[in-house]
């Protein structure tokens, strides 16, 4: 029998999920459906207790997209990108050039509030690829975001997006649930995060704005550290499926780390609250002797989980995690992304 395939609204955007209905022979009819389950050269923090329910995915009898239509918000999956430092046509040469890499997804950074950053997502559109904006409250309190006080800068850059006309992944205060950002504990709560997180989704949308996919990006620490240094399960800061389109997991694998050190617990303390497809919105390995087999690991760890892809931070703070210039790390980097369209 055909897959048929059925259009879904969600938030503002349309997805595609394909149902396979079997029917017997002898008349029974039997339906299955399959699911399964920040930069630091330091190790991670000690590991709680996992979360009690087994992980879950997106379905996994539906194929990945293959069609790169950035401009419509579509590229093949699973994906690879890379961070920049805003100089995105020198970090994009530069990675592509080490790699080999066809880049689907470019990430910014960019302060909030503040203007779009046209020209660079205008470039990263022309390059076949998604601009991913990481928009980082760092000097206005979420209290105030969440009662209005900022309206008026959220709506020019929702009508800057609305006008710019190509799909934009929008992330509003990653790593929330770590300790290191204004916009996370102890500076601020969960409920005041997603209260500010539901309020900048809600004026894009009386803006019009459609051509956002929002992305959530908890990191994947979720402990304490150090005395004073705590990060928290990300599923206490989530949105809701409402407001969210993709979840992106920042995580770095260290020295003696595997991909279930790293982004196991939060991987299954997020599948607890949502099935939303899930991708590496940062992430590297640190150079060392076990380099190779960790890249391989982590890449074995994408396609275990059925994530969507991995965005790699391309940027050497408080390690090294570019390729260039690591002949068994790019090689190693090569080989994980060969099957990648």
């Amino acid at each position: 029998m055909g897959w048929p395939q059925i259009k879904i609204r969600v938030t503002g955007r349309t997805v595609v999920a394909v149902a396979i209905v079997v029917a017997a022979v002898a008349g029974a009819v039997v339906a299955g459906l399959t699911a399964f389950g920040s930069p630091s050269a330091e190790p991670g923090p000690s590991v709680p207790a996992s979360p009690s329910r087994s992980p879950t995915a997106r379905t996994a009898l539906s194929p990945l997209p293959r069609a790169n239509r950035p401009c419509q918000g579509k590229v093949p999956e699973p994906f690879a990108g890379v961070a920049t430092s805003g100089n995105v046509a020198a970090n994009v040469a530069a990675f592509r050039s080490a790699t080999g890499a066809h880049l689907r997804v470019v990430e910014l950074y960019s302060r909030f509030p503040g203007s779009f950053q046209s020209a660079e997502a205008r470039q990263i559109i022309s390059m076949g690829a998604l601009p991913l904006i990481q928009l980082n409250p760092r000097h206005v309190g979420l209290a105030q975001v969440a009662s209005g006080a900022y309206d008026g800068a959220i709506r020019s850059y929702a009508r800057q997006v609305r006008a710019f006309g190509c799909d934009v992944i929008l992330s509003f205060g990653h790593e929330m649930n770590g300790w290191w950002y204004p916009w996370g504990l102890p500076h601020t709560t969960p409920g005041t995060f997603k209260a500010a997180f539901r309020h900048v989704h809600g004026v894009f949308a009386a803006e019009g704005a459609r051509n956002v996919i929002w992305s959530w990006d908890p990191t994947h620490q979720h402990s304490q550290f150090r005395p004073g240094e705590v990060a928290y399960p990300a599923a206490r800061w989530y949105p809701g499926n409402r407001y969210v389109d993709w979840i992106g997991v920042d995580g770095y694998v260290g020295h003696g780390q595997n991909f279930n050190d790293v982004f196991g617990y939060q991987l299954r303390d997020i599948r607890r609250v949502t099935s939303k497809p899930i991708y590496l919105a940062e992430t590297g390995v640190a150079d060392g002797s076990r380099e190779a087999r960790q890249m391989a690991n982590l890449f074995a760890g994408l396609r275990r989980w059925r994530l969507i892809g991995l965005v790699w931070f391309d940027l050497n703070r408080k390690n090294s995690w570019s390729l260039q210039g690591k002949p068994a790390k790019d090689a190693a980097f090569r080989r994980g992304i060969a099957g990648f369209p």
